[in-house]
């Protein structure tokens, strides 16, 4: 393996064997030994589950890998099969330096000892000399924080204290590898951020993370290479924030379809429906929509020409989904006076400008997203955010939607997210009729005077005393 690689996984494979009963169990044990000396052929009592399937991947040293996926895609298996409390049906793994790992709760713990005497059991499993753990026994104690429960048998500790001295132990103990389970969703509020600072200072020393999680946020900001799995198999790999947003199109696709078979197959159960109240207030366009007279442009909607491009359907047909039933034509960022944007100065107003086009009638919300480098979101609108009702729109008309908003962002590159929603539940769920990642990519410019380096600036009153 190069001296470069922490971790090489080689066409790995785990199976499981199932039974229908447990008697079938004692029967696989002994018929298949009994069966040729009467001149049966053996039969088999289990069927074979399959964890994991022909996996391979590299990490190297120093990188910082994610892995994301649905509850019981392989991801705990494939840590346990790295970290050798797990042994392989096909293939192999090979690791490069002292590992930790924070697969569950109260691994490589043992209940009846106390919290301190776990600290030199779990760092003497961790490759640790009695003198190396008292000099950083204070340390793991106050980043646990647990107080006087140091000195208690761990089967009184709560989950999260658990965990708190679980990573405690892993991550002062300066591995070379550390793998973090979901466990860390356990923590509360502080003790995650204390977490992942301490992550983030690991990497910046050079060490290597396999990280699992199924926050897409936590994945995008930590993580530089992603590996999404499902059923057991690598379905895609490569930059966090692709392989990221790749598995939540896959949710949004997947819990698309569960809520339209729920709705075919409930004949009894009531429908919901949202539509715009009929009320003096509304007005019709050109098309024959309803709109609240509040998110109608004054302009005429003759002096808005409807835009749609080949070339646009063309240069976002990778990063759209949706299960239909309306379409976004073409996306553009205006300044106040309609010209093109490219580059944006800092808290510039802008418009965002919205085309789309409805196949099937539909109560619909037309919502934006503007995203960082990283694809994390940093801020954005719906119709419900804004105050205004859910358009009720017949099939075949056209609507130009506009955003107005500021960009109090530090310098970088951004791009927006376009939604055609149709809610579920209110502020719950939705379908997504169509999605656009990256439908138009911008810059802005540096702050004068006075840069920034929070993601958002937002304008502050001072005042100060002399005491």
């Amino acid at each position: 393996m190069s001296s470069k690689i922490a971790i090489k996984v080689e066409n790995l494979s785990k199976s499981y064997r199932i039974y229908n009963a447990p008697v079938d169990r004692l029967k696989q044990f002994l018929l298949p030994r009994l069966h040729p000396l009467v001149g049966l052929t053996p039969s088999q009592y289990y069927t074979d589950f399959w964890a994991l399937k022909d996996v391979s991947f590299e990490v190297e040293k120093g990188e910082t890998v994610g892995i994301i996926g649905r509850n019981g895609c392989g991801k705990s298996t494939l840590l346990q099969v790295i970290c050798g409390t797990l042994n392989p049906t096909v293939g192999s793994v090979s690791t490069h330096g002292r590992i930790a790992a924070l697969l569950e709760l109260g691994s490589g713990f043992n209940p009846e000892f106390t919290g301190k005497d776990n600290i030199y059991l779990s760092g003497s499993i961790l490759g640790l000399d009695k003198q190396e753990i008292d000099d950083r026994f204070d340390e793991i104690a106050s980043f646990a924080d647990i107080g006087e429960f140091i000195n208690q048998p761990v089967k009184c500790y709560s989950s999260g204290m658990f965990v708190r001295l679980a990573f405690s132990v892993n991550v002062i103990s300066s591995p070379d590898i550390m793998i973090v389970d979901e466990a860390l969703a356990v923590g509360d509020m502080n003790f995650q951020a204390k977490c992942m600072a301490a992550l983030t200072r690991f990497q910046d020393n050079g060490g290597t993370v396999l990280f699992v999680s199924h926050d897409v946020g936590a994945v995008k900001s930590l993580c530089r290479q992603a590996i999404y799995l499902d059923q057991g198999q690598v379905i895609n790999s490569g930059p966090a924030p692709e392989i990221a947003d790749h598995y939540v199109r896959n949710m949004r696709e997947e819990m698309s379809r569960d809520s339209a078979q729920l709705r075919n197959s409930s004949t009894t159960s009531t429908r919901h429906t949202f539509k715009t109240p009929s009320d003096p207030s509304t007005s019709q366009n050109a098309n024959g929509c309803e709109l609240a007279s509040s998110a109608i442009d004054k302009t005429s909607a003759e002096a808005c020409d409807f835009k749609s491009s080949e070339q646009f359907d063309h240069q976002v047909a990778p990063f759209r989904y949706g299960i239909g039933g309306a379409l976004i034509r073409y996306v553009e960022l205006l300044d106040l006076s309609d010209q093109l944007l490219i580059a944006a100065s800092f808290n510039q107003p802008v418009k965002i400008r919205i085309y789309f086009e409805v196949i099937q009638e539909a109560d619909l919300s037309v919502n934006y997203y503007v995203k960082d480098e990283k694809r994390n979101l940093i801020f954005g609108a719906g119709l419900p955010t804004v105050g205004v009702p859910l358009l009720h729109c017949s099939a075949g008309s056209r609507w130009i939607a506009t955003y107005t908003t500021r960009l109090p962002l530090q310098e970088g590159s951004y791009s927006l997210q376009v939604q055609l929603t149709r809610p579920l539940v209110p502020d719950e769920t939705a379908d997504f009729l169509d999605v656009i990642e990256n439908a138009f990519i911008f810059k802005v410019e540096r702050r004068q005077p006075g840069r920034i380096w929070a993601k958002v600036y937002l304008d502050n009153e001072f005042t100060i005393l002399t005491v």
